[in-house]
């Protein structure tokens, strides 16, 4: 991000949250191997969309207080550790066990709503605002923590509007109302969201190195797709994608927001099918769901980028160009997984492709654009 310089640094223990985050995220998916089905895909989104919401969270605070206290380490480690707790133990088939993953998730939320009550206090000028992620995050915890004495068939539920009171606030009200005043730091923002797409594309290579270790066989030829694919999920992110948002309306704060959470949760799940193609594995995925988990993720993760590319300073054939790449993913994914008798790297070749093609049609949109303008903003 040449243009992306921030006015505040961005500190050890952010980077070091990211890392975490994108393991927790790959360890979510890595589930689904061995409990493979619609109903358990859509429950692993479903956490690492809490995950990502937590991730969100925390940046602001560091974005709305900048500080890197011995006591906010200590504030975000332990958050970052009951976080995932609650992960490990809702990821499994049986997706609770018991209600210690939801009040491991409360917990986390109550010193979420602890982090963000002293922001509050140090931020005076601000202090009607900075309330709305105090009061939501300590509602949805205290929901979350009364699952302790509720029977075990409530538990579900319980997770499910804990999750929904605790960070739906966040997204819909209070980031598109701070990024629409212009209050954000918009260059530390946009440095977190490609901090954490960048060490989610390097995890899932790394993946295949951890699995390489522990007996797998590695496929030369995909390991080498592997990383062709990924270098160019890359370059097409932080050349083109990795903007600020524009701030005319509240929709389009929303649509920036989606979009990366859809591109992480996107990653998150190509990375399974991925370490397939790089690998040969003892108990492979059957080809028919290899395909359509590769193909369904590629679309997902370039469907946010069209949905980021809508929400900044992107030229309309650019955002067609994004769209049409998404459409023929989701295809080709339909397809391979329907009728076509083919193995997984064949595939992968196409998708290579095709993202070359969206790549290089996205340079020749831009090559007469102006650069990305992300001064500062002067606070109303």
């Amino acid at each position: 991000m040449p243009h992306s310089i921030p006015t505040q640094r961005v500190t050890w223990i952010e980077l070091f949250y990211d890392v975490i985050v994108a393991a927790t995220m790959l360890l979510i998916y890595g589930s689904l191997a061995k409990h493979l089905s619609w109903g358990e895909f859509f429950w692993l989104s479903a956490v690492a969309l809490v995950v990502f919401s937590m991730w969100l969270s925390t940046t602001l605070i560091f974005n709305r207080f900048p500080s890197d206290s011995t006591g906010r380490r200590l504030f975000v480690i332990a958050q970052m550790i009951a976080l995932i707790y609650s992960v490990a133990s809702m990821e499994s088939s049986d997706r609770i066990d018991g209600d210690v993953g939801v009040v491991a998730l409360g917990i986390a939320m109550a010193i979420m709503a602890a982090m963000w009550e002293f922001v509050r206090r140090n931020r005076a000028a601000e202090e009607t605002v900075d309330r709305v992620p105090v009061l939501s995050f300590a509602i949805g915890a205290i929901f979350l923590l009364s699952a302790v004495f509720l029977p075990d068939s409530f538990t579900t539920i319980v997770f499910i509007i804990g999750a929904i009171i605790g960070f739906v606030p966040i997204f819909v009200v209070y980031v598109p109302r701070l990024l629409v005043a212009r209050t954000v730091d918009i260059h530390h923002f946009v440095e977190r969201f490609g901090g954490l797409v960048l060490i989610m594309l390097g995890e899932t290579f790394l993946e295949m190195a951890v699995l390489f270790t522990k007996g797998a066989n590695p496929r030369a030829f995909g390991v080498v797709l592997v990383l062709i694919l990924l270098t160019l999920v890359w370059w097409q992110y932080f050349s083109f994608a990795s903007g600020a948002p524009r701030s005319e309306s509240r929709g389009v704060a929303i649509g920036y927001l989606l979009g990366h959470a859809m591109v992480i949760l996107g990653l998150g799940s190509a990375a399974l099918s991925l370490t397939e193609v790089g690998l040969a594995l003892t108990e492979q995925l059957p080809l028919p769901v290899l395909a359509g988990m590769l193909g369904g993720s590629m679309a997902l993760v370039y469907a946010g980028m069209t949905v980021i590319d809508a929400t900044i300073v992107a030229p309309v054939s650019r955002v067609l160009i994004m769209l049409a790449t998404t459409i023929i993913f989701a295809a080709l994914g339909l397809l391979f997984w329907a009728t076509w008798e083919v193995d997984e790297q064949s595939l992968t070749v196409v998708i290579v492709l095709v993202s070359l093609g969206a790549l290089l049609l996205s340079g020749m949109t831009t090559r007469n654009q102006p650069k990305k303008d992300l001064s500062p903003a002067v606070p109303s």
